[in-house]
C-alpha cells in the first residue's frame, strides 16, 4: 500500500518506518514475546484468525518470514490434529521490528505500532467431534515457540465457529500460515 501526504512549510528529514528492518536489530527470542490469538472467524468454508506478537523484552527485536508451524491447542493444552504449512514469502518482504512496551490491542482494535501479526487459515475439519481450540502454539523461524493466548477482552457473543467445514474427508485438516507483517500493511482479522 502506498500512502502519500502533503504538508505546508519546510522539508523535514524522513523518519524510518518503525515496522521495517533496521540494521543491528537482533531476531526476537521466544522468551521475550507475548502472543494474542484473536479467535477464528468464518471465511467461506474455512476459518481465519489473526495472531499478534509483542516484545516483552528490553530491546527491539525483529521477526522475518513465516512461522514454520502453528499448532491448535485445546483448553487442556493438548494439540488438535491439523497439518500446517507456511505460505511462500516474497523476497522483498523484509523483517518486522517489534518495540519493547508495545501493548496488545483490545477487542476489534488494529495491532499498534511496534508489534507484528500474521494470519492463520484453518480448513477442512471432518471429525464428528468439534474441537475446543483455545490457543495456538507458534513456532518461530529461529527456533523456540510462544503460546498465543485468547483475547480476554473479547465479549462472549464474538466467539467464532468451532471448526471449518469438511471439504474432503480423505485430505485431513490444514492450517495455512501467513508471513509476519507490521501493523497497517493489511487489515488483520479481529
Amino acid at each position: 500500500m502506498l500512502v502519500a501526504s502533503a504538508c505546508g512549510g519546510g522539508a523535514s528529514a524522513a523518519q524510518p518506518d518503525p515496522g521495517v528492518q533496521q540494521s543491528g536489530t537482533q531476531p526476537c527470542r521466544a522468551a521475550d514475546l507475548h502472543g494474542l490469538f484473536r479467535g477464528f472467524r468464518a471465511a467461506g468454508g474455512s476459518l481465519t484468525a489473526a495472531v499478534v506478537l509483542t516484545d516483552a523484552g528490553s530491546t527491539p527485536c525483529q521477526l522475518s518470514g513465516t512461522p514454520p508451524s502453528v499448532t491448535l491447542l485445546d483448553q487442556g493444552g493438548g494439540s488438535v490434529a491439523a497439518k500446517s504449512h507456511a505460505v511462500a514469502v516474497p523476497e522483498d518482504a523484509g523483517a518486522v521490528v517489534l518495540k519493547p512496551g508495545a501493548t496488545m490491542p483490545g477487542f476489534g482494535a488494529a495491532p499498534p505500532p511496534g508489534t507484528a501479526w500474521f494470519v492463520v487459515t484453518w480448513s477442512n475439519w471432518c471429525s464428528d467431534t468439534l474441537p475446543a481450540v483455545s490457543s495456538l502454539l507458534v513456532v518461530l523461524p529461529g527456533g523456540g515457540s510462544v503460546v498465543a493466548q485468547p483475547d480476554a477482552t473479547a465479549p462472549s457473543w464474538a466467539a467464532g465457529p468451532s471448526a471449518p467445514k469438511c471439504d474432503d474427508a480423505r485430505a485431513g485438516s490444514t492450517l495455512t500460515i501467513g508471513r509476519f507483517q507490521a501493523p497497517g500493511t493489511q487489515t488483520p482479522v479481529s
